[in-house]
């Protein structure tokens, strides 16, 4: 993806903006755009436990390659722990991240898909589709996978209502999608989504509120996640300040 945005984009989670591990804990949520592994470790242990080592091995090296943005190489892997584990979900989730990252769309959307088939509960299934549908400007398709995300009542349902927010913005539901952002916000406890805050502004600055939409691009700098992000937030919060303050 470009690192210049334009003026109304949304910066979206990226799968170069993923967690690390902490040392000696791997979960494989971990390697994922979202910062759900903390709270889906428990509901996908069994699932883990099923996982071959020598797929979870290719896994962890796929996770590796892909933070540090060599996706070819982390594509590589992931095919080679889905041959030898072929229901591995978050593989293939995080080989539909990785293939859109290679502007592979079409084979990254079908790999988030077969994830969903595989199980559809897995909440970063959906998130994997509804972050291609918003790369791709779908916004119908995105609310639609949002509400489906949002369904099934996860422990990370703050990025479904990031992702709904999102797709709420776009169609020119500001009340709407202030509340699922707001909503997403008081879940982000420890401000690690830093696209909700430059949403969030977005959403303020078309209201009209500029004193709002320049504290929450202030969030972005003080809990910086992503350097495009930071860029496009400090561009976002130059623009408002050079504004004339309005009664």
């Amino acid at each position: 993806m470009s690192s210049r945005l334009p003026p109304d984009a949304v910066p979206l989670p990226t799968a170069n903006g993923a967690s690390r591990s902490k040392p000696g804990v791997f979960t494989e949520e971990i390697c994922l755009p979202w910062n759900v592994s903390e709270v889906l470790d428990t509901a996908v242990s069994v699932a883990s436990l099923k996982v071959s080592s020598n797929a979870r091995s290719e896994y962890e090296k796929a996770c590796e390659a892909n933070n540090k943005n060599k996706f070819g190489d982390a594509e590589l892997r992931l095919r080679s722990a889905i041959d030898k584990f072929q229901t591995y979900t978050a593989a293939w989730v995080m080989l539909g991240i990785v293939l859109e990252e290679q502007n592979k769309g079409q084979e990254g959307r079908e790999a988030c898909d077969h994830a969903v088939t595989i199980d559809s509960t897995y909440l970063p299934a959906y998130l994997c589709q509804a972050e291609i549908s918003a790369r791709n400007r779908e916004w119908e398709q995105v609310l639609n996978l949002a509400n489906l995300a949002l369904d099934l009542n996860s422990p990370g349902d703050g990025y479904a209502y990031y992702y709904r927010a999102t797709a709420l913005f776009h169609m020119k539901n500001l009340v709407e999608a202030k509340k699922s952002a707001v909503q997403a916000s008081e879940m982000d406890v420890n401000h690690k989504n830093g696209p909700l805050y430059f949403l969030l502004a977005q959403i303020y600055a078309g209201e009209g509120d500029k004193t709002e939409a320049e504290t929450q691009l202030r969030l972005i700098l003080k809990h910086p996640t992503d350097r495009r992000q930071e860029d496009a937030a400090k561009q976002f919060l130059a623009n408002l300040e050079s504004q004339p303050a309005t009664k």
